[in-house]
């Protein structure tokens, strides 16, 4: 099986690292700068460097873009009638409207499947991909129908379930009405804060040094990079607008009735305890274990691989807290109930108290 796979920044060399972890009978394919090929090869993120774009994809089973939006959709284009109905193309874009109505204009070649895996890193570049970033991941993919389902199900679906994404399907009107809520607004909140609160800021007035937990929570994502939201304003931009529109209205209205706001906080809390208890939006919630660890070496490693030995398959895994010279909390995450409480036993017995979150 060929995979090619273009753009080996954080996203596509993880997808890369992920794939050659999982299956050893794929050949996996890069193309990006030649500079950044050339490491990627010598890491062994990749099998072989693609030299000829678009030519060396016509026998590619699967091509994945792992690319800012204005070079996925220019090289959508590009693959048209340089890849027949056989080869499988799908992005890795947060937005679909736009790719989607562009492979209907131009009647493509391929067979297109629209993609937005939901996870990502504080890192970006060939340096910080992670084998382990998709795992657990809802894997969103747009635009599957009666025609194009049987190869994506076929040649696809394999892939993403081997490296252990979690796969879910909408069309893509409704993900870019629901990434406008919960992923471009949140990011336009941020940016807005930190510009309100840093133009106060000053040596009289202090305000950054007093920022605490709350406020760098919600502001983290306020450092991502322009020239990556522009694409994705421009593109979803009447949904972003639409939700700004409904943001200003509930801000007005608690500006109105700020003296008694208890019924906002109490549906916000009743809402947010329906998220799932998890760090990369899981399908089907996990459960979670927590664990108290001494501050010594190898503890974790010990932790680990009495769990291995006995089969336990760990999902995720989460420093909580940590204090020097005392010990920390671990959240550790397992697929049913059932082998979170075989884990406790398990870790029990190694003198680790061990125990489920509520």
């Amino acid at each position: 099986m060929k995979i090619v796979i273009s753009g080996l920044g954080l996203m596509g060399a993880s997808m890369a690292l992920a794939i050659r972890k999982k299956r050893k009978e794929v050949e996996v394919w890069g193309y990006d700068f030649p500079s950044v090929c050339a490491k990627a090869r010598e890491r062994g993120v990749i099998d072989r460097v693609l030299k000829n774009w678009p030519a060396d994809c016509k026998d590619a089973d699967v091509i994945f873009l792992a690319t800012p939006i204005q070079i996925i959709e220019k090289q959508i284009r590009e693959l048209n009638g340089a890849v027949n109905e056989k080869v499988v193309v799908t992005d890795l874009g947060s937005t679909k409207e736009n790719v989607h109505k562009i492979i209907r204009d131009i009647g493509f070649s391929g067979t297109f499947v629209g993609g937005h895996p939901m996870t990502g890193g504080e890192k970006s570049g060939l340096e910080a991909a992670d084998p382990l970033l998709y795992e657990n991941a809802v894997y969103i993919l747009t635009g599957i129908d009666s025609e194009n389902k049987a190869l994506i199900e076929k040649k696809l679906f394999p892939v993403l379930e081997d490296i252990k994404a979690r796969i879910l399907l909408l069309d893509p009107a409704t993900h870019d009405q629901i990434m406008a809520m919960i992923s471009h607004l949140p990011q336009l909140i941020a940016v807005s804060l930190v510009k309100m609160v840093g133009e106060k800021n000053s040596p009289e007035k202090p305000f950054f040094e007093l920022a605490a937990g709350g406020f760098r929570d919600l502001t983290r994502i306020a450092s991502s990079n322009f020239a990556i939201w522009k694409d994705i304003i421009e593109r979803n931009r009447d949904n972003i607008k639409q939700a700004l529109k409904e943001l200003i209205q509930l801000l007005e209205d608690q500006y109105r009735h700020i003296e008694d706001l208890s019924e906002d906080f109490h549906l916000a809390n009743y809402y947010r305890n329906q998220i799932p208890k998890s760090t990369k939006g899981f399908l089907n919630p996990l459960t979670d274990v927590l664990v108290y660890v001494d501050d010594r070496p190898g503890v974790i490693a010990k932790m680990s691989n009495a769990l291995a030995d006995q089969g336990i398959d760990i999902r995720d895994i989460e420093l909580l807290k940590v204090r020097e010279k005392e010990g920390g909390v671990f959240r550790i995450s397992f697929a049913t109930q059932a082998e979170a409480g075989k884990a406790i036993k398990i870790l029990q017995t190694y003198n680790f108290h061990a125990f489920l979150r509520e």
